[in-house]
């Protein structure tokens, strides 16, 4: 499948600090999915396919959090991939037991915010305001031993209070120092995958990324998903990821986009303990990323 080629361009947002944070959006209807029409009649089928414009499925969710926010748990696996790299054809996953839906393509936009000192990712978690598919808003993920938790709340103009109480039960009053540290720009095609049953089980996304930190540095680089949907085994990501892995991927040595926004890895690394083969790879990445965005604005 062809990808259409990211571009930059539109606002960067700002964020005040102190009670009620605000977003100042810029363009806020650019980079907004198009009409995609009605959607087809689906019949007696009781397993109705996702909405493949929210962040691949989730394997519980729940209006639990006592925020305000809608709550879920990712389960999902990321890869580096190729420029070149093509996601597997439909004929291999029919050989590997996999029947996959029409690719579907989504322009989504995101601010990533966290203290100049990035106190959020210290503690691996991460917030974003994000515009494009079906789940734009407010975002908090972090990392668990079971998978991301994500806590969701609707698009707004100003940072949603219960949004706020994450942060500050986390960080405590620095949450006054919160701001957008990055933009991200992603072009997302999603693939949808089914069992022998025609149950959607695991969700592919090819994503090409372009991210700006604060002080205008540019980094680009092209990324896979591979997903869970609501109920699928676990092990269902081992049956994909050797497809991945001779389509041309590798497993990404990436722990947050944030981080490789703004060019932190090393030094998230680095606090985690990882070790000198590893911040060395990272560093190697961090060189290719600046290197091709540039490519990208000549």
């Amino acid at each position: 499948m062809t990808l259409p080629t990211i571009c930059s361009g539109g606002d960067t947002g700002g964020v005040g600090s102190g009670a009620g944070i605000v977003w100042s959006a810029g363009d806020r209807g650019r980079g907004a999915d198009p009409d995609p029409g009605p959607d087809p009649d689906p019949g007696p089928d009781p397993d109705p396919r996702p909405d493949p414009g929210s962040y691949a499925g989730t394997v519980s969710e729940h209006e639990g959090s006592g925020s305000g926010a809608r709550e879920s748990l990712e389960i999902e696996r990321k890869y580096e991939a190729r420029l070149g790299a093509e996601l597997p054809t439909a004929g291999r996953l029919r050989e590997a037991g996999f029947a996959a839906d029409a690719p579907l393509s989504f322009s989504l936009r995101a601010q990533y915010l966290d203290t100049p000192g990035e106190d959020l990712a210290a503690q691996g978690v991460a917030v974003r305001e994000r515009h494009g598919g079906s789940d734009a808003g407010w975002h908090l993920k972090q990392r668990g031993p079971e998978g991301v938790r994500e806590l969701h709340w609707p698009a707004a103009e100003r940072m949603p209070e219960g949004l706020r109480e994450e942060i500050r039960a986390r960080i405590g009053e620095a949450v006054d120092a919160v701001r957008p540290l990055a933009r991200i720009d992603t072009e997302r095609t999603v693939v949808l995958l089914r069992d022998a049953t025609g149950a959607a089980v695991v969700e592919l996304a090819d994503d090409r990324v372009l991210a700006a930190d604060a002080a205008g540095v540019r980094r680009a680089w092209r990324e896979w998903e591979a997903e869970l949907v609501p109920g699928a085994e676990p092990a269902l990501l081992e049956r994909v990821e050797p497809l991945l892995l001779e389509a041309g991927a590798e497993p990404s040595l990436s722990a947050a986009k944030i981080a490789r926004a703004t060019g932190r890895l090393v030094e998230l690394a680095e606090r985690q303990g990882a070790d000198a083969a590893v911040l060395a790879a990272l560093r190697e990445l961090d060189t290719s990323d600046r290197e091709a965005a540039r490519r990208l604005g000549s």
